[in-house]
């Protein structure tokens, strides 16, 4: 069997249909002769132009710069389909967004929300979640002014660069929560409707807390979470030992003297998370990152007045 891009391409998505033919594109400058040869890929009605690299010393400046050249010659978009590829150069492949397959290793195809790569030896769907993930799901949810926002109009709401922005959405694109269209020179995330994105929240996300300590004193500047929260939005009554929430890595920076104690010794009990609490309220957490924290509390007061706080936001338990 010849070697193709397609092959990988079936070989990791056999339900898509693809068809294949030899193109040969004229007038080329000298120095891309032997660098590169050309197929035309129709895959599910979309057109592609599949640019198979000979030399393995090139990379994505190289593919940058010919594949303005090349769409000159042929206004297809564009996979660069290679034997082998160094990790450094894949990670800036991935950045610069640039569609590529890799021989039988990876398929990263952004225009077709597709990312798949091989380790050890089995396909996995390239779909975990970053904290910013996370973070950025929720605000959709919660505010809706994410949708039809370029990725850095994205990264400017988010507080983060257009690259970590970029990684955020990546696994949102290939869980299909959202997807990018081109408006102009631009392209623009479009979300799924707020039931949705609530839905895969609710069933696929885990609950933020990584470490929970108890300190011997109240931290004034972090959010309540937990029961502590739940007791300011309901009738509730609080714990003996007020909760807070912080990533660890703002709570080490914020309070580098505090020492654990032990429970019965503690003034406050702090959780520390997998990344920072976003859209504070009032001094807790939002709703949603509550629901994170308490959705697996055996309390059944808990889970009752936590389902009528959500009723209150249009949000549904499991």
């Amino acid at each position: 069997m010849k070697d193709t891009a397609k092959n990988t391409i079936n070989k990791y998505l056999p339900s898509l249909e693809i068809e294949t033919k030899r193109v040969q594109l004229k007038n080329l400058p000298l120095i891309y002769e032997g660098l590169y040869s050309f197929e035309r890929m129709d895959v599910s009605g979309k057109t592609f132009l599949v640019i198979e690299v000979k030399d393995e010393t090139l990379g994505p400046k190289d593919f940058k710069k010919h594949g303005r050249v090349l769409k000159d010659k042929l206004d297809y978009p564009q996979i660069w389909y290679l034997k082998n590829l160094h990790f450094n150069k894949v990670q800036r492949m991935i950045r610069n967004e640039l569609n590529f397959v890799i021989k039988d290793k990876q398929v990263y195809l952004p225009l077709l929300n597709t990312s798949i790569k091989a380790e050890n030896t089995k396909t996995k769907i390239r779909s975990d979640l970053t904290s910013l993930s996370v973070s950025t799901l929720i605000r959709q949810i919660l505010l809706g002014d994410l949708t039809r926002k370029s990725k850095v109009e994205i990264s400017e709401l988010l507080g983060s660069s257009k690259m970590t922005a970029g990684r955020a959405i990546e696994p949102l694109l290939a869980h299909q929560l959202c997807e990018e269209q081109k408006v102009g020179v631009a392209k623009k995330v479009h979300f799924k409707n707020r039931e949705v994105l609530w839905s895969f929240l609710r069933d696929e996300v885990k609950g933020p807390i990584k470490e929970t300590i108890f300190i011997d004193k109240v931290p004034k500047e972090l959010p309540y979470s937990g029961v502590s929260a739940l007791s300011k939005l309901s009738i509730l009554m609080d714990e003996e030992l007020p909760i807070f929430a912080s990533s660890k890595k703002f709570f080490n920076k914020k309070y580098p003297n505090t020492k654990e104690v032990l429970e019965d010794d503690a003034q406050a009990r702090v959780e520390l998370w997998d990344r920072e609490p976003t859209l504070l309220e009032d001094g807790h957490i939002n709703v949603i990152d509550l629901y994170l924290v308490l959705k697996d509390e055996d309390d059944e007061r808990v889970q009752i007045e936590l389902e009528s706080l959500l009723g209150k936001f249009d949000l549904k338990m499991g």
